[in-house]
């Protein structure tokens, strides 16, 4: 994006733990470059001035697992800021082909909401800081470990948007 708005869209599907990588290596098929997509949620605006994230996401085509070749699949949305403006709260459906795949990271960090934890999710340009509720980040790493990882690999697919439209006012209607 060339202004300082960023749209993440987190996915957050669960998969057997004894299928995963098998799953993961036949959903990265239909995950590649130039593949349309599209993806349902909610717009929240997130913690940086201008930013926003897509949360409760369903995506198309439907996968078995939400990974990609780096870790879990994220979406950074292209040149829709100023249609975002007017849809903060509400259950959007977009469409669009994937134009670059990258390998990305997030960090945890502490926070003042959700149990504090923040999340910050690298994207181009800008970075996406919001709950780790939002984002989709299982509060229990740091249980699992002693303490919270700090970089998480992520992958990060780049979508050029062809269509935007409300699928409801709010975002608890389609949840």
């Amino acid at each position: 994006m060339k202004t300082a708005i960023a749209l993440v869209a987190a996915l957050g599907l669960s998969a057997a733990m004894t299928s995963v990588t098998a799953q993961a290596q036949a959903d990265s098929h239909k995950y590649e470059k130039g593949t349309t997509v599209t993806l349902q949620g909610c717009v929240v605006a997130a913690e940086k001035k201008d930013t926003w994230i897509l949360t409760h996401v369903r995506e198309w085509p439907i996968a078995t697992s939400d990974m990609g070749r780096f870790g879990t699949r994220y979406y950074f949305l292209e040149k829709i800021a100023k249609d975002l403006r007017a849809h903060g709260g509400h259950t959007i459906q977009v469409t669009g082909k994937i134009s670059d795949i990258e390998k990305s990271e997030m960090e945890i960090k502490p926070g003042e909401s959700d149990g504090g934890m923040t999340v910050e999710i690298e994207g181009p340009g800008t970075n996406v800081v919001t709950t780790a509720e939002n984002a989709r980040v299982p509060q229990v790493i740091g249980a699992l470990t002693g303490q919270t990882p700090k970089d998480i690999p992520i992958t990060l697919l780049k979508v050029k948007v062809s269509e935007l439209k409300m699928i409801a006012p709010d975002c608890t209607s389609t949840f």
